[in-house]
């Protein structure tokens, strides 16, 4: 592909690009246009970019598939010196589960002048290439275990920060532990669990009586499992596990290629709630509507994640309910908003 039609289509792809755009076709025509000729240039860089980024999404639960791995190998032949091939590279290889690779390509940012930091994500390829299924470290004055996993995405930043010895989101773990009094904190509940970095440090801090942890991904039961068995004193609180997309009414929606119930939180959650947790990348609004009996009934803390999308509206029906936000952590592409009433 070559000529006016191109350059129009580069244009085009990165205009939406710039806005966000996503999703099967826009991967599509993306891998359409950087599979012909490229230059070292600006747009050139950044459609490669895009388009190794967005398949390492696309294709993270498929360890056969070689779209990022490959575009971010043509993304070093043509900048060598550009920090984010290695990093796409890395990542690729980590979910095909090639830990050498990976380790090899995230040590390469050593050997170039950049100030990306991939240490955490070098430190999970060298223990899973060296058969290090399972790290236990200490952090704020308690002992953490917790297994590693490259199976998704937010699973590998997970277990990238417990290879180095910390938990993530760490500076809202710490403000959590000073505004929430153990002595009142009896049920605890979390929507979106991942591999259960929360859900530890709620069971070595606040110590609830017990814990509701509710994870719409089939493929991070078990690991939930294993945290919560590995972090819990031994007076193990009351734990229930559901499996469920968290929205407005009941049904069924296909989560990470599975077919998983859709339940409100109402029908997940009986009797008073002293503490929620919510992190539904994006689905927070269809969450709220059926959380609003457990809500309005407990009157619970609230830390919720939002979307630059969602985060007006979040706010606004919290307010409608006479809450206050305590705290905002902006982390750019999200926020974790705390709030009380």
């Amino acid at each position: 592909m070559s000529g006016p039609d191109t350059f129009e289509t580069k244009a085009q792809l990165l205009a939406e690009h710039r806005k966000g755009a996503n999703g099967r076709d826009f991967l599509r025509r993306l891998g359409d246009v950087v599979a012909g000729p490229l230059q070292r240039n600006t747009e050139d860089v950044e459609l490669l970019l895009a388009h190794a980024q967005a398949a390492w999404i696309a294709d993270q639960r498929d360890p056969a598939a070689t779209r990022a791995r490959e575009s971010a190998q043509r993304l070093i032949t043509l900048v060598p010196d550009l920090a984010d091939g290695y990093r796409l590279l890395g990542l690729a290889h980590l979910s095909r589960r090639e830990y050498r690779d990976a380790f090899l390509a995230l040590s390469a940012v050593k050997t170039i002048a950049s100030p990306v930091n991939l240490d955490n994500f070098r430190a999970l390829a060298r223990l899973l290439m060296t058969d290090v299924p399972k790290v236990s470290f200490e952090w704020g004055g308690q002992r953490y275990a917790f297994d590693l996993t490259t199976h998704n995405a937010a699973a590998i930043e997970s277990s990238a920060f417990h290879s180095i010895g910390m938990l993530t989101e760490a500076e809202e773990l710490q403000f959590l532990g000073t505004i929430l009094d153990p002595t009142r904190i009896k049920r605890v509940v979390e929507v979106g669990v991942l591999l259960g970095n929360h859900s530890a440090y709620f069971l070595k801090t606040l110590r609830p009586e017990a814990l509701t942890l509710i994870d719409a991904d089939p493929a991070n039961l078990p690991f939930i499992e294993h945290t919560v068995s590995y972090n819990s004193a031994p007076a193990r609180p009351a734990v229930t596990i559901h499996n469920a997309f968290v929205g407005a009414g009941g049904g069924e929606v296909t989560f990470a290629g599975a077919k998983v119930p859709m339940q409100p939180l109402a029908d997940l959650v009986q009797g008073p709630v002293d503490f929620l947790k919510v992190d539904v990348d994006g689905g927070e609004e269809s969450l709220l509507k059926g959380a609003a009996p457990v809500i309005e009934a407990s009157r619970p803390v609230v830390m919720i994640e939002t979307t630059p999308a969602s985060h007006a509206a979040v706010e606004a029906w919290f307010a409608a309910r006479r809450y206050a936000v305590t705290r905002v952590f902006d982390h750019g592409g999200y926020r974790n908003v705390v709030l009380a009433p």
